[in-house]
């Protein structure tokens, strides 16, 4: 098998294409560990005129706010963040929010 592709067309098999281009990052942070950088990248797909820099310091903060709130609580993870920078706006602490507990539930992180 190939990582591109692979085809067995001449047994009477379909050829598959994988879900994903070559270059892809196809794997995912270890079950229970909180990833700033996939957290930034989930909310920038949400709102893409997100910045990149606003994205990752909203990250990184929001697991430190997790972790005070001590349960996946996206409302007061996003009141916390922009209660510690309100020149940032509520949008992008809403975003980065959701997209931190979203994460958390999906790869089992418990703050």
């Amino acid at each position: 098998l190939s990582a591109a592709r692979w085809s067995g067309a001449y047994r009477g098999l379909v050829t598959v294409e994988p879900p994903f281009v070559e270059g892809e990052r196809v794997f995912g942070p270890p079950n229970g560990c909180y990833d700033a950088d996939w957290v930034a990248a989930a909310a920038r797909q949400q709102d893409p005129g997100l910045p990149a820099e606003t994205a990752a310091l909203l990250a990184g903060r929001a697991w430190k706010h997790l972790r005070e709130v001590g349960q996946l609580d996206a409302p007061a993870v996003a009141r916390a963040l922009l209660a510690e920078d309100p020149a940032l706006g509520a949008t992008p602490c809403n975003v980065v929010a959701m997209a931190a507990v979203s994460f958390c539930e999906s790869y089992g992180v418990r703050p």
